[in-house]
């Protein structure tokens, strides 16, 4: 290349798609290589910090991306990305739901934490289609669209990716208090989960409010 040609003009800001999906990729493996190696409260601690992350960070851009990319990619390449985002949202689940019973350490713990292996290797097998998927999307949209088109594209990705957020719901239950036993007798409300969108717990904790309760992570039903 010439030193007075034109530089070429950076590609938008698409690629975090798949380098947020490598991401979670790399700690799902992480966690399964170190497994038999960390005590196992850190185990299911990080399993947490996982289940936080999938949720906080690719729940919303897999909702994003299906709402703006897959009907710009036709059937070929968009079919494949919903029946990725399907399978994302099950997983994420079905992590959540196997932490819970881990962390009670239930007389079933050997058996839950089998289930669980079984589930984080599907987890990265998932996330990996999910990349290869993404990065097909990519290069496509490269190919076809004008390079002003694709920086809008991504602006608006951001945008719906923070409207996901609203509409995430996580259930939440309150702290119990350690005078339990007298405050349930006379508030029994504590007791009670409640529904709250992801955007505004992540407002509380930013804002400086402690968060009130524990968090079981529900993205929501699968739907295709």
């Amino acid at each position: 290349m010439r030193f007075d040609e034109p530089v070429p003009a950076p590609i938008p800001d698409l690629q975090r798609l798949p380098d947020t999906t490598q991401r979670m990729l790399d700690t799902v493996r992480q966690l399964i290589r170190d497994r038999t190696v960390i005590p196992a409260r850190v185990f299911t601690s990080r399993l947490e910090a996982l289940i936080d992350e999938l949720v906080s960070s690719l729940v919303p851009l897999v909702a994003a991306e299906e709402r703006l990319l897959c009907q710009r990619l036709g059937r070929a390449l968009g079919d494949p990305l919903k029946a990725d985002h399907w399978e994302m949202r099950r997983l994420v689940e079905r992590l959540s739901m196997l932490s819970e019973g881990l962390e009670r350490r239930s007389r079933r713990a050997t058996k839950i934490e089998q289930v669980l292996l079984t589930a984080l290797q599907q987890m990265t097998i998932a996330l990996d289609a999910l990349r290869t998927h993404q990065q097909a999307a990519l290069r496509h949209l490269s190919d076809t669209l004008p390079l002003d088109e694709q920086v809008r594209l991504a602006a608006t990705l951001d945008a719906a990716a923070l409207d996901a957020r609203e509409h995430t719901m996580l259930i939440v239950r309150p702290a119990i208090p350690p005078t339990a036993a007298h405050v349930l007798r006379n508030r029994p409300d504590l007791n009670a989960a409640y529904a709250m969108s992801l955007a505004e717990i992540e407002r509380r904790v930013h804002g400086g409010a402690a968060s009130e309760g524990e968090t079981n992570h529900v993205a929501g039903p699968p739907s295709r």
